[in-house]
């Protein structure tokens, strides 16, 4: 590696390895409250952010790069230069290390940085040459930006530059951009771009182009955009090597144990839509290098299709069998502390909060089983809602929930104004009456983060009803490591949220007990096979969940005591 790209990519990764740091471009637009060489780093992690303000006239960054390493020093010759647009010069500055050794040459880039889909293409070339973070980020960023405009028709579709891709570019604007809506997006360019131009076996040679870059990822956002049966059916003969691929490179990639979820996620989705031999000879060959990894999916692979499997694949799952969790059944006798089941549900300070908040008190209200009542918290901040009722069982069942305010830090990742009050009132008045072993999230993707740092680690059932909530399994399983777990794949919508809790919570009341595969199935027929109520995962299909479940409570900490 050359001296230039080797100080870009120790920079980088010091920069991501440092917790408590903050982000590169936040600390670009901090400056002149860092050191030059903190300045450096995050430039060379940042380079496109760095030149947007170095054309703003920052001197404490221009000073800082003037004395950085020569592959960051690339960066002040974007400062001056005339770039049509305006936005060629911080996008082609993310080429500042092939320009520093003359892979790439300054007008090279800027030529790139003009042209949409000829710089997606640059991209997608560097990237294959090996992980780089930078890249990543820039592709998916590019990769949302091109949807966007294709979405939108028009010039705008013609300028997107979609029509010129080859192949191995149409993969790879699937395969990065995740959004909270990015769903609709990749259903409608799989449909009218990917799938037409691709058909007869072409997709399989596209992704082997790009060396099967992100093609986990690109499988689960099929998954999420319900496409996995047209992707099947897209790859023909070659399905089988489509879902070889869940576990393809696992052992060797940066992070495994968050692979190995994804795998655990598209095996649930695709395992009965193509055959599994190619599947389960490369988990064989996973366990040759990570053998807890391999076991595990092995395991869910045979209770996904129990009697189907090789003996070999029987022989790798057998040690793993009793560390794959069962979430058939949540037994308030277990889940509840003196048979009383205690639900937090989460509101949030904005006007979907607003909606969902309406929609719940709607429900209960009008069915005279429930008492509701609100509250004034001690300190008189702040109001609650207790609704409450006890069932045939014997087991009651309370939940707990805060009014929202809107107007309050409506997208803050932060605890702000009233949001804070409730969050506060509610933490305080449930520790006293002992955990919540119930969490629900209610609300936009944005609030997931906040709502799991208030999940007690003794819950042993959360539901998260923002949108994509599968994107947040692995800090909620750290938080609650033996919670029944309910997500959206994509969209949620309170429509289906309200009627769903409350039916659970009646079921609680009512029997003690959920089996999760009959009440799913009742809820189904309720909600007429619905495609959204189709995105909702239950507890004893999470496979990402009970995956990431065995690895924390069972793998992880035999290898910890090794």
């Amino acid at each position: 590696m050359r001296a230039g790209a080797l100080f870009a990519a120790l920079t980088l990764s010091t920069l991501l390895l440092r917790a408590d740091a903050p982000s590169p471009r936040v600390l670009l637009r901090e400056a002149e409250r860092h050191s030059d060489a903190a300045i450096a780093e995050a430039a060379a992690a940042a380079p496109d952010e760095a030149v947007v303000l170095l054309r703003s006239g920052s001197r404490p960054i221009a000073q800082a790069i003037s004395s950085a390493p020569p592959a960051v020093r690339v960066l002040l010759r974007f400062a001056e230069a005339r770039c049509v647009p305006e936005s060629a010069c911080p996008a082609a500055a993310v080429f500042y290390r092939q320009i520093a050794d003359k892979s790439l040459s300054f007008d090279q880039a800027l030529a790139l940085a003009a042209r949409r889909e000829a710089y997606f293409h640059q991209l997608v070339t560097l990237r294959l040459q090996g992980p780089d973070a930078l890249f990543d980020r820039v592709l998916h960023q590019e990769a949302e930006t091109i949807r966007s405009a294709w979405m939108e028709g028009g010039e705008s579709r013609a300028a997107s530059g979609v029509a010129r891709m080859p192949a191995r570019d149409l993969y790879a604007l699937l395969a990065y951009g995740q959004r909270e809506e990015s769903e609709i997006s990749f259903a409608r360019f799989f449909d009218h771009e990917l799938a037409p131009r691709l058909a007869g076996g072409r997709l399989l040679a596209a992704m082997q182009e790009s060396r099967f870059l992100r093609a986990r990822h690109f499988l689960v956002e099929a998954i999420r955009a319900d496409r996995q049966s047209a992707l099947a059916t897209l790859a023909g003969a070659g399905n089988a090597r489509l879902l070889a691929l869940a576990a393809e490179g696992i052992a060797s990639s940066p992070d495994p144990v968050t692979e190995g979820a994804l795998a655990a996620e598209i095996l649930e989705a695709y395992a009965a839509l193509a055959p599994h031999r190619a599947l389960e000879a490369a988990l064989r060959k996973v366990a040759a290098a990570n053998e807890p990894i391999a076991g595990l999916l092995a395991a869910w692979l045979e209770r996904l299709r129990p009697g189907a499997l090789e003996p070999a694949t029987r022989a790798l799952a057998a040690p793993y069998r009793a560390h794959l969790p069962a979430a058939d059944t949540l037994d308030a006798a277990q889940a509840c502390p003196q048979r009383r089941c205690t639900q937090r549900m989460m509101f949030f300070d904005d006007d979907d909060g607003v909606a969902s908040f309406a929609a719940f008190e709607a429900l209960y209200k009008k069915d005279p089983r429930w008492q509701w009542d609100e509250r004034a918290a001690a300190d008189g901040r702040a109001s609650y809602i207790r609704v409450s009722r006890t069932g045939a069982s014997g087991v009651t069942v309370e939940v707990f929930a805060n009014r929202p305010r809107p107007a309050n830090g409506a997208i803050s990742m932060a605890w702000e104004g009233a949001e804070r009050e409730a969050n506060d009132t509610l933490a305080t008045l449930l520790t006293q009456r002992g955990a919540a072993t119930l969490f629900v999230q209610r609300g936009h993707a944005y609030h997931v983060p906040k709502a799991i740092a208030a999940v007690a680690p003794e819950a042993r059932f959360v539901f998260l009803g923002g949108c994509r909530g599968t994107e947040h399994f692995l800090p909620l399983v750290e938080r609650a490591p033996a919670a029944h777990v309910i997500a959206t794949r994509s969209t949620g919508t309170l429509t289906i949220n309200d009627p769903l809790l409350k039916a659970i919570n009646d079921e609680l009341a009512d029997r003690g007990v959920i089996d999760w595969p009959a009440f799913w199935s009742a809820q189904s027929a309720r909600f007429g096979r619905s495609a959204l109520f189709g995105r909702y995962i239950p507890p004893h299909r999470n496979g990402a969940v009970l995956f990431l479940q065995g690895w924390q409570r069972f793998i992880a900490p035999q290898q910890a005591s090794r």
